[in-house]
């Protein structure tokens, strides 16, 4: 964008954020659900960011089977091609690898997930396995970083380009969609609308810390 007197605007430190419907994951979502719905009944779950609705534990690799298996590998490819290790040389062995935490929510009408972040990884992620339908309720809400400077500063002033008519200035908004796949900062504060369908949104939700390499 160029502005008065010749000046030009350049966007720097852009927040990454992955979206993709993989086809490798495309098969994978009846026999997760199944797993997901067998789980349930089977565990009480515990209480994290979710109000209402059912959080299973982190250790959904061990009880989900192949599936689960198949989805860490594809979304770990994922974060692989948009990940980079400066200090690897060319051609060298990788000194770090990504580990994976993975777990399931079951959202009935009116659930929702108060705004979080998720410590000691370096990517997070959401496939929607179902979306509970309807497709306009439960958006995952990414919060800008920036936003409590900009708010102190001058509420209703926005720097940069003129932002599109009707934009949330501080919130990105993704709707649910089965077999989608949304890939974010773990340090990125974000939160989960209330859903309003007639059936349960069903998500699954993964931490990949980076560790080094023996």
């Amino acid at each position: 964008m160029t502005g008065p007197h010749g000046a030009a605007l350049t966007g720097i430190f852009a927040t990454p954020l992955i979206e993709a419907k993989p086809d490798a994951a495309q098969g994978l979502i009846a026999p997760l659900k199944a797993a997901i719905l067998a789980r349930r009944d089977s565990h009480p779950g515990i209480a994290r960011s979710n109000i209402l609705g059912w959080h299973s534990d982190t250790m959904m690799l061990d009880w989900a089977g192949e599936p689960a298996g198949l989805l860490a590998r594809t979304v770990v490819e994922t974060c692989a091609g948009f990940t980079h290790d400066m200090g690897r040389r060319s051609g060298g062995e990788p000194r770090f690898e990504f580990g994976m935490d993975m777990w399931a929510n079951i959202s009935p009408a009116g659930a929702s997930n108060q705004m979080h972040a998720h410590p000691s990884s370096l990517w997070s992620a959401v496939f929607y396995v179902d979306d509970g339908g309807d497709p306009d309720s439960g958006e995952l809400v990414l919060l800008d970083p920036r936003f409590p400077m900009n708010r102190m500063t001058a509420s209703d002033v926005a720097l940069g380009e003129r932002p599109a008519d009707g934009a949330p200035l501080s919130q990105v908004h993704l709707k649910p969609e089965p077999g989608k796949l949304v890939i974010f900062p773990s340090w990125l504060m974000h939160s989960v609308r209330p859903h309003n369908g007639p059936g349960e949104r069903i998500s699954i939700a993964m931490n990949l810390p980076v560790r080094q390499v023996a």
